[in-house]
């Protein structure tokens, strides 16, 4: 059942008890506490010992370092207790979550997993790093405990979804379902637009005379420093290297098997992005912030101009709403400008699967572990999952949950997608994308914000095509081509334009050197042989 009011009624004494202890210095005391577990003892290395007949299920779980002031901890709060007392407690399993950090979680999750110490749940978004773990035998094959236990799992995500984690029938990892696959939508300031008399952009270089325009007026009227352009990573911004590629002389195979860094008309996008760099119009120090917690707290505070953030993030994110509670006068905009030479707004869009959630074989609770996604996807605990407490945090309308604006949504909701693992993005309904469309606009000050973010956001969007195979080289050189990729971006940015030529050659050489060439060559031979079996 969602959580509900007559549920809360419970909470009077706890809350009571978090009103006395006042300025205890106790985090979050002054939150509400969901009815808690009975006490039960602790073990010397810190873990609830076993009690006769319960099981301890540990889940890993994403430490984004975004908790607002006066929320409780990630490990310790409604959805965590909720998902005890109705998962939990009926099954006699202990939940308890493994905190690892975003900003590294795959190289702490491969550390956990050599050393035979990962949690009986674990995830990652980074297909070779699960294809490693399953070559190295190191996944339990969720096969037969779907087939017993997981039902409505199995029903909620399709074949189709299930079918990216399965290798020879072995069932190696349980993808998540994406509910909406655009991938990211740029954003700016329209209110800094009004003051300079500018319109919105429409093109890549209206795009550019407003940031110019914005880093000028910040300066001269208020002696503002800001960056007119943030979060700057590979990642965000595709979409404006898109617009400079030459898409005349890419195949679909190019799209699957080329490395981004020799796309035809890739080195003329970090041209422009260098000549970003050296006209002051991004942060200087981007390379410090690659998960963008830098950049969030510039946002709010009115030092960002324009950006290209994940679709609709500034709304389920929370900092949307903050930065208009800094400035009442604040218009952040989606906007759609970076165009290609054919005149469309080429972007990435996601693919259909979201995270790959897996049991180590190491696990002795992976029979809990498929009992937990299972009751995860029922619809009465996704919604709770999603949008939190019925009444304090959301209300249901016309069958869709529409968030309140309050601090206690501010306060549960933030991270509430670290919870509902099986799901990318707010989900009601299997049959009806408008219903999900409107779960995920249901913020009604925003709702327009998030019609046109994924609007823009899937516009012209290209999904990359995908092959079901494992490939020894990818294996064997993703991290350290990820790592050079990281390198890369920051060298060919910050170079000095007359040099940025012989940089970005030379460096994407080493790239190929170091792996790059293999994978290329594996990956074409896979495109191949995938299209040649299904002539």
């Amino acid at each position: 059942m969602p959580l509900s009011r007559s549920w809360l009624s419970k909470l009077a004494f706890v809350v009571l008890l978090g009103l006395l202890a006042g300025c205890s210095g106790i985090e979050g005391s002054n939150w509400i506490s969901l009815a808690s577990d009975p006490v039960r003892p602790i073990a010397a290395d810190g873990l609830a010992a076993a009690d006769d007949g319960w099981t301890t299920l540990s889940i890993e779980l994403f430490e984004r370092s975004n908790k607002p002031i006066g929320a409780p901890t990630i490990t310790d709060n409604a959805m965590t207790r909720y998902i005890q007392e109705h998962f939990g407690d009926p099954e006699r399993i202990r939940v308890e979550f493994v905190t690892v950090p975003r900003a590294d979680e795959v190289r702490r999750l491969q550390v956990l997993m050599a050393a035979n110490q990962a949690p009986d749940l674990v995830f990652t978004y980074d297909l070779p790093t699960v294809y490693n773990f399953y070559t190295q035998g190191k996944l339990t094959d969720l096969s037969p405990l779907l087939e017993r236990y997981g039902s409505r799992l199995k029903q909620l995500l399709g074949e189709d979804i299930l079918s990216y984690g399965r290798i020879q029938e072995t069932q190696f990892a349980i993808p998540a379902k994406r509910v909406l696959t655009a991938r990211s939508t740029t954003l700016i300031r329209e209110d800094w637009l009004r003051e300079a008399g500018l319109p919105l952009p429409e093109t890549t270089e209206d795009f550019y005379r407003a940031l110019q325009a914005f880093k000028e007026n910040r300066l001269r009227k208020n002696g503002e420093v800001i960056y007119p352009y943030g979060q700057i990573d590979y990642y965000h911004t595709a979409p404006l290297q898109y617009s400079f590629w030459d898409w005349d002389r890419i195949t679909k195979e190019d799209l699957y098997a080329e490395p981004g860094w020799a796309m035809p008309g890739n080195k003329e996008a970090f041209r422009f992005l260098n000549r970003l760099y050296h006209e002051g119009l991004i942060d200087p120090d981007f390379h410090l912030d690659r998960f963008a917690q830098q950049f969030q707290k510039d946002l709010v505070n009115g030092r960002v101009g324009a950006a290209t953030p994940n679709t609709n993030e500034p709304v389920y994110m929370g900092y949307l709403a903050e930065l208009q509670r800094n400035d009442p006068n604040a218009t952040l905009t989606p906007i759609d400008p970076f165009t290609s030479a054919n005149g469309k707004k080429n972007k990435p869009i996601l693919e259909k699967t979201g995270m790959y959630i897996m049991v180590p074989k190491t696990s002795k609770n992976a029979e809990a572990a498929i009992k937990y996604l299972n009751w995860m996807a029922q619809p009465e605990n996704i919604i709770t999952l999603q949008n939190g407490v019925e009444g304090l945090t959301y209300r249901m309308e016309d069958g869709v949950p529409v968030t309140l604006e309050n601090e206690d949504a501010d306060r549960l909701l933030f991270n509430y997608f670290d919870y509902c693992i099986i799901l990318n993005g707010k989900y009601v309904s299997s049959g009806d994308e408008r219903l999900n469309l409107k779960a995920n606009a249901s913020n009604a000050r925003f709702e327009e914000f998030t019609r046109k973010s994924v609007e823009y956001g899937m516009n012209d969007g290209i999904e990359t095509p995908r092959i079901h195979a494992v490939l020894s080289s990818e294996i064997r050189y993703s991290a350290i081509l990820n790592e050079k990729s990281d390198e890369i971006f920051v060298k060919v940015i910050t170079a000095e334009p007359e040099e940025f030529d012989t940089v970005y050659d030379e460096e994407v050489a080493e790239y190929l050197s170091m792996g790059g060439q293999q994978v290329r060559e594996e990956k074409h031979q896979a495109y191949k042989e995938q299209n040649r079996g299904n002539r």
